[in-house]
């Protein structure tokens, strides 16, 4: 069971997508969640190393800030630094959350899971 309720209530979210547009994304995105113990953090670094400009990236993890982004995408992560927020807005970055992402994408098409 997990402890953290915010992240309850992502992993509820998450089997409703599934539920009703049977995208794999977010089954898969469930699955990471779920795993107990396992923490995803991704850095800015790594973000720009497998992203391209206009890409639309999902982090279901945490965003930190060591590293730059050069080029702008979209990104949805579970939790982001204040410094990689900072970073990402000054290069034109979208930052979307979780119901915003899943309501702009519902089939998840052309989604990149970064983790």
């Amino acid at each position: 069971m997990l402890s953290n309720p915010v992240q309850s209530e992502t992993i509820l979210s998450l089997k409703s997508a599934y539920k009703k547009s049977k995208a794999p994304i977010w089954l898969r995105l469930q699955n990471i969640m779920e795993r107990s113990g396992q923490k995803v953090e991704v850095n800015l670094n790594k973000l720009s190393k497998f992203t391209g400009n206009g890409d639309i990236v999902v982090v279901p993890g945490k965003v930190l800030g060591t590293g730059t982004i050069d080029h702008k995408i979209t990104l949805c992560a579970f939790s982001l630094s204040e410094s990689a927020a900072r970073k990402m807005v000054d290069v034109g970055c979208k930052i979307l959350s979780i119901k915003e992402f899943m309501e702009k994408f519902p089939e998840g098409s052309k989604v990149k899971i970064v983790a």
